[in-house]
């Protein structure tokens, strides 16, 4: 039997590191342009750091700001009174 074959392939991730997700991409992120910055611009592969560091904090403000507004519209909708 395929593991594909299951009714629920979802991953399951524990809610305080679903949670810490988007500040672990950001922290990453400035990480690893803070890394380029203490071993030197001029080293090889800084650019690729560099870029890493950026598609990092960009992809966890993404995620953060999709979170918040979808939040913000589930419980706008749930305290919504009927008419």
């Amino acid at each position: 039997m395929n593991y594909l074959d299951k009714k629920s392939t979802a991953m399951w991730i524990p809610t305080p590191i679903y949670e810490a997700l988007p500040y672990l991409y950001i922290i990453g992120g400035v990480l690893f342009i803070s890394g380029t910055l203490y071993i030197g611009l001029t080293a090889p592969g800084a650019a690729l750091y560099i870029a890493c560091g950026l598609i990092s904090i960009v992809y966890g403000a993404v995620i953060f700001a999709k979170r918040h507004a979808y939040r913000q519209n589930s419980t706008s909708a749930g305290s919504a009174e009927p008419a």
